[in-house]
């Protein structure tokens, strides 16, 4: 599985882009318990992307294979050993 990091969290990864997670090919499990395992290698991205309760925060996007996940199943949706994972920060303003 890859995750593509946006640059204002890659300092918490080594400065990397892409951090690769390997998982047994026949095992899923759900985008929230990915970051959940990536967070104990990347404590740092956990915590800017994960609430307390391991939700996917509200100021944070998450794409699954090209899909956002809140127009799925949020941080339930589905995740794979070749899946790939996006995170942008939300953006606002007026």
């Amino acid at each position: 599985m890859l995750f593509h990091l946006p640059s204002a969290i890659r300092r918490f990864a080594g400065d990397k882009e892409i951090v690769e997670m390997r998982l047994p090919l026949d095992l899923r499990m759900t985008v929230g318990e990915a970051f959940v395992m990536l967070g104990r290698d990347y404590p740092g991205i956990r915590q800017r992307v994960l609430d307390d309760q391991n939700n996917i925060r509200r100021h944070v996007n998450v794409f699954v294979n090209g899909e956002n996940v809140r127009f799925a199943q949020g941080g339930l949706t589905q995740v794979s050993n070749d899946s790939e994972v996006w995170i942008y920060p939300a953006l606002s303003g007026g």
